[in-house]
């Protein structure tokens, strides 16, 4: 059985952007607090890794010189990269540390010993010289130019399930065939960061190789089942990447605070085992990030991400306790509407891909 690397470290809560804001640090303890209190951490499958911190050389593999020297600034005097992003003590050794962390989950999968490896992150709000959406650094963005870089990798597919639009990663290489890069997300006109529309395909030598999935609101498990079949898997499978990189946390649960998105715990296991299933059918090395959601039931979105993506069954009644069982809210679509919707989307999207994806014609 070859073992599934959790790489964490508990400074990862020093990314912590305060009182009242929210994301807290909390989060890295929590989960692994669950990860304990199910007892997965006995689980002989898992084992918990140490991160080696990034260098500020690794983080100009993405980003500017000027906007990392901002950064450090801030740190000193406080103040704001974006409204919703202020740079608090310690956020630049712990950004950096989750940095690391994503790089050595890549240098894992690269060894034969590993082909999965797990981590906490996927801050992929950030540009090459701008921090937003509580994101710093570009974890997702670094690893993947790493990889390029110093493995030679060619092909390389970053699945993106986070409910916001991974605008800073789409940007980074909205030019680059080496990257193919799918978002699934809800629809922009309804969510920050307000890109990620079907026509967004990406430009020059990487059109064809940006595919944003808008999910209306309120969609659930089915439209998302339906929708990674339609647009993920055939692409994966034609494109044959040598790495898959999936970032996103718990955010498209029914029950986050910033969302408006439906699904629920078996709905986000579920996303972990197509991944799963399409890493074993193509590329057999995957990264897996994981770090948005808010709300109580964050650890446990985690939780069934990490195991539909570590072909783990959970029950989840037996995990949550009584007063954490949230019964979900009434829709304010009914399901046929809402797969209606998505699959006007998909119907737009196909086409907006058919002149660079023969699984499309």
């Amino acid at each position: 059985m070859q073992r599934i690397p959790i790489v964490y470290h508990p400074k990862m809560s020093k990314f912590d952007f305060g009182r009242g804001h929210p994301f807290r640090g909390a989060r890295f303890e929590s989960f692994m607090q669950l990860f304990h209190k199910t007892e997965l951490d006995k689980n002989q499958l898992f084992e918990i890794i140490e991160p080696k911190t990034a260098e500020e050389n690794d983080l100009e593999i993405v980003h500017d010189r000027e906007y990392i020297e901002l950064v450090k600034e801030l740190e000193k005097k406080g103040g704001f990269l974006s409204m919703d992003t202020y740079v608090t003590p310690g956020m630049f050794e712990a950004a950096k540390l989750i940095v690391g962390a994503a790089m050595t989950a890549g240098r894992l999968v690269m060894t034969d010993k590993y082909d999965i490896a797990i981590t906490f992150g996927g801050f992929h709000h950030a540009g090459v010289a701008n921090g937003e959406g509580f994101c710093v650094f570009n974890d997702v963005a670094i690893t993947t130019m790493m990889l390029l870089n110093d493995y030679k990798i060619k092909r390389i597919l970053i699945i993106d399930t986070d409910a916001h639009q991974g605008n800073g990663t789409m940007d980074i290489f909205y030019n680059d065939p080496r990257v193919l890069f799918i978002s699934i997300h809800q629809d922009p006109r309804t969510l920050y960061p307000g890109k990620g529309f079907v026509y967004e395909i990406g430009l020059g030598a990487g059109k064809g190789y940006t595919v944003n999935i808008p999910m209306p609101m309120f969609a659930g498990n089915e439209q998302y089942r339906y929708s990674l079949k339609e647009i993920f898997v055939p692409l994966a499978r034609e494109f044959q990447p040598e790495v898959i990189i999936r970032n996103g946390g718990s955010d498209p649960h029914y029950t986050d605070q910033l969302t408006q998105l439906g699904l629920d715990l078996n709905g986000l296991n579920m996303v972990g085992k197509i991944v799963r299933k399409t890493v074993d059918e193509t590329s057999k090395k995957l990264i897996d990030m994981t770090v948005s959601g808010y709300g109580d039931l964050t650890p446990y979105g985690w939780l069934a991400i990490i195991a539909g993506v570590s072909g783990l069954s959970i029950n989840f009644e037996d995990v949550l306790s009584k007063n954490e069982q949230i019964e979900p809210p009434e829709k304010a679509y009914d399901e046929d509407s809402l797969q209606i919707k998505t699959q006007k989307t998909i119907e737009a999207l196909k086409k907006e891909l058919k002149a660079y994806w023969r699984c499309f014609r």
